[in-house]
């Protein structure tokens, strides 16, 4: 696990490295073609060689296929300009925030513009969605959030649940959280969503 931004600059300190992570990450059972989805596909040459295929690039072995690929190939990272070091970093400080960080922040901490920063936390949020449903025990409630709301001249009164009046002014959301498979020490914690609800 990196723990710090030490630690974080060190695993993430070139791109070949950053290129390997990523490839774990994307295929952990191994190469696939994402044209196809054949797991049999060959490394083309790099720079290195005298040849003009970049590194990280794969062709499909189906002759049906012949697909080229690299890891970002149809994902939210397709057409990157950006290196995969920046994009790893975005992804670290991202989760390491509790409470989420600013695209202002994200671009200071990353040495790129805000709108760059903005765009990155944006895919980074699309690519950490998990489109697999909770299972087993679950716990449903609903909260509310906001800050305290202006100062109104003529403001409602809020009454008790009086009909027509509206016991707050907040946002009302709902959190659905899925308890953890056992109760020993060091057992992952379940997942949890929240949406906002009418």
């Amino acid at each position: 696990a990196i723990r710090t931004v030490a630690e974080m600059t060190e695993a993430f300190r070139d791109e070949a490295r950053c290129r390997r992570l990523v490839e774990v990450m994307v295929w952990p059972n191994g190469r696939l073609c994402p044209a196809c989805g054949s797991r049999r596909s060959i490394t083309l040459a790099g720079r290195d060689t005298g040849r003009r295929s970049r590194p990280g690039l794969y062709q499909c072995c189906n002759p049906d296929c012949r697909f080229q690929f690299t890891v970002t190939t149809r994902t939210p990272l397709h057409g990157t300009k950006l290196p995969l070091r920046t994009w790893l970093m975005g992804l670290w400080f991202i989760l390491q925030s509790d409470k989420g960080i600013s695209s202002i922040r994200l671009a200071e901490a990353l040495g790129v513009s805000q709108p760059t920063a903005w765009r990155i936390g944006h895919v980074l949020r699309l690519l950490v969605l998990r489109d697999h449903p909770l299972g087993g025990t679950v716990e449903i409630d609903e909260f509310h959030f906001g800050a305290k709301p202006r100062r109104d001249p003529n403001p409602p009164k809020l009454g008790r649940g009086r009909k027509g009046h509206p016991r707050t002014t907040k946002t009302p959301a709902l959190a659905v959280v899925q308890r953890p498979s056992g109760r020993e020490p060091g057992t992952p914690a379940g997942e949890a969503r929240a949406a906002v609800v009418a």
